[in-house]
């Protein structure tokens, strides 16, 4: 039986106050995060139930999918357009998965 995402979301402690994820103590908050080179991401919504965020890179946006990653990690993917939305601890950052590329690294609110 495969586990549903609502399932794995309680057994690893995720909680949702004000925009704000948690799960193995990383934080994921809705707001600018300015990053190196120059880089902004902005997550502009976290849903209720934690499936999903919204975040705007460049002049588009995108809705992310929660999933489960083995390192602990906070992951939210877009499998269209292959963006990856990361929280690690200290810092974001969002990746191209279709290219193989970071997009944007040590990202902060």
């Amino acid at each position: 039986m495969k586990p549903s995402f609502k399932f794995l979301a309680v057994s690893i402690g995720l909680a949702c106050a004000a925009g704000t994820v948690q799960a193995n103590g990383l934080t994921m908050t809705k707001g600018l995060y300015k990053c190196e080179l120059n880089r902004q991401v902005n997550v502009t919504d976290v849903s209720a139930d934690r499936s999903t965020a919204t975040i705007q890179w460049g002049k588009k946006g995108y809705v992310l999918r929660a999933v489960p990653a083995r390192t602990g990690a906070l992951r939210y993917e877009d499998v269209d357009s292959g963006l990856t939305w990361l929280v690690i601890v200290g810092k974001s950052m969002l990746l191209d998965t279709k290219n193989g590329k970071q997009l944007a690294n040590e990202c902060k609110v």
